[in-house]
C-alpha cells in the first residue's frame, strides 16, 4: 500500500503591528563598551555549534526532477529530510512544523515555514517519487529563494521519500548556539528586498522584547547579551513584499544544555474552554493567557471581526499565509473597513485545530508581543477551517 502525504508543515504564524514608541537606532553606550567575551563552552554533539546559512549541497541525479523548482539544495534541509523519512520508513509519523523547526536549529539552519512532502510505499521507484514530488512544489506560491532537500530511507515500513523545502527571505551570519551569560552576541541577517527589519528576544521568561536593530546595505545588525541561564530565542522579522514576517531565526543557550529531544509545551491558556465556536475557543485561550500574565481580557469587537474573517478566507482560498493575501496589509484593510485604532496588530496562523495555533503563536515572539501587549483591548478573531486544518487571524487595535 502507498502513503501520499500532501504538505505536512501545519503550524505556521506570523504577527505585526504598529510600531510602539520609538527607540534608538544605535547600540547603547554599554554594548558599544563591552568587553571581548570570554569562549562559550563546547556544543552537546548533536546540536550544531551555530546557526547560520545557506548551507549548500549538491543533489543527486535522482533527486534533480524533484528538486526542479527549487533554486538551491541545502544540506541542513537535506538532512533533516533523511531523518524524517528514516522516521516514516519505520512506521512513525513524520514531524508536525514545530519540530522540524527544532531538527532545522539541532542542524545549524535559521530558516522558518519549512513545508514537507513525502511518500512512503513498499518499493518507492525514484522516478514517480520525483514527479510527485515536483508537482508538489509547482503548487506552492513562491516567497523567497526556494531551498529544498531530500532525504531517503528503507525500514519496516517499506520505502520512504521526504522533502523538506523551504521560502527562504533571509541569510543568517553565524551566531554561535552556546554562550555565557552575559556574553554579548551580535546578530547579522542578509536581507533580500525587505525595507526594514527587528529582533525580538525570547528569554527564559517574561515577555517578548525587541532590541535596537539597524539595517545596513540590506542587513539587519543588532546586538544583545542573555542577561540569565536558559534558551533565548532570537528571531528576525522583515517588512516584505507580503507584508511584515519572521524571516530567520535562532537559538542561543547561556549556561544551559541544548535540549536532548523535542518537547511540545502547551501554551496558557490552551486548555480554557466553553466556547461553542473554534474563535470563541481561540479567544477564551488568548484571554486567559492574557490573565495569567495580569493583562485585561480583550473584547471581541464585530468589525474587527469582519476584517480578519476576510482575510482569513483570503489566505484559505490562495492557500498563502501572508498579511497581504492580495487584499493589502493590515493597515490598508483596516482603513478600508472605516477603522481608525490609535494602534493595531495582526497574527496569523495555520494549524491542525485551534489549541495548537494558540500553542505556536505563543512560542513565537513576535506573535507573543501582540498577545500580550497592554495597550489592547479590543480583538477581532476569525477561524476558517479548510479540510484538516484551520486558518486563523486575530486583529489587535486600541480606539480612543
Amino acid at each position: 500500500m502507498w502513503h501520499l502525504f500532501g504538505p505536512l508543515a501545519l503550524l505556521f504564524a506570523l504577527g505585526c503591528g504598529s510600531p510602539p514608541a520609538p527607540e534608538s537606532a544605535g547600540h547603547s553606550s554599554d554594548a558599544a563598551a563591552a568587553p571581548t567575551p570570554e569562549a562559550a563552552p563546547d556544543p552537546e554533539p548533536d546540536w550544531s555549534p551555530q546557526t547560520a546559512s545557506p548551507h549548500p549541497a549538491q543533489e543527486s541525479s535522482a533527486d534533480s526532477a524533484a528538486l526542479a523548482d527549487c533554486a538551491r539544495t541545502d544540506a541542513a534541509l537535506g538532512r533533516v529530510a533523511v531523518t524524517m523519512a528514516a522516521r516514516l520508513a519505520d512506521g512513525r509519523r513524520i514531524a508536525d512544523t514545530a519540530e522540524l523547526g527544532h531538527e532545522l536549529r539541532r542542524a545549524g539552519a535559521p530558516y522558518v515555514w519549512p513545508r514537507a512532502w513525502s511518500l512512503v510505499g513498499p518499493s518507492v521507484e525514484p522516478r514517480q517519487a520525483a514527479e510527485r514530488a515536483a508537482a508538489w512544489l509547482a503548487k506552492l506560491p513562491p516567497q523567497g529563494e526556494r531551498r529544498c532537500g531530500v532525504g531517503r530511507a528503507r525500514g519496516s515500513a517499506g520505502d520512504a521519500v521526504v522533502v523538506l523545502m523551504c521560502d527562504v527571505v533571509a541569510d543568517l551570519l553565524p551566531l554561535p548556539s552556546r554562550a555565557r551569560t552575559g556574553q554579548w552576541l551580535e546578530v547579522r541577517a542578509r536581507i533580500g528586498g525587505a525595507s526594514e527589519a527587528k529582533v525580538v528576544l525570547l528569554g527564559p521568561r517574561g515577555p517578548p522584547k525587541p532590541i535596537p536593530t539597524a539595517m545596513v546595505a540590506g542587513e539587519a545588525r543588532a546586538r544583545f547579551t542573555p542577561s540569565e541561564p536558559g534558551a533565548w530565542l532570537v528571531q528576525v522579522l522583515a517588512n516584505v513584499d507580503a507584508g511584515p514576517r519572521p524571516v530567520a531565526e535562532a537559538w542561543v543557550f547561556a549556561d544551559a544544555a541544548p535540549p536532548s529531544a523535542f518537547q511540545s509545551e502547551s501554551a496558557p491558556g490552551e486548555r480554557a474552554g466553553g466556547a461553542d465556536t473554534p474563535a470563541g475557543a481561540l479567544l477564551a485561550m488568548m484571554n486567559a493567557a492574557r490573565a495569567a500574565e495580569g493583562l485585561r481580557p480583550l473584547t471581541r469587537d464585530a468589525a474587527l471581526e469582519e476584517v480578519a474573517r476576510q482575510h482569513a478566507e483570503a489566505m484559505r482560498s490562495r492557500g498563502l499565509l501572508a498579511h497581504d493575501a492580495g487584499e493589502g496589509g493590515v493597515s490598508a484593510r483596516l482603513q478600508a473597513a472605516g477603522l481608525t485604532p490609535s494602534s493595531y496588530g495582526e497574527n496569523i496562523a495555520r494549524a491542525e485545530n485551534v489549541a495548537r495555533a494558540h500553542r505556536v503563536i505563543w512560542a513565537s515572539p513576535s506573535h507573543r508581543g501582540n498577545l500580550l501587549d497592554p495597550r489592547y483591548g479590543a480583538v477581532g478573531v476569525a477561524v476558517v477551517e479548510d479540510q484538516s486544518v484551520v486558518w486563523v487571524a486575530q486583529i489587535f487595535a486600541t480606539f480612543r
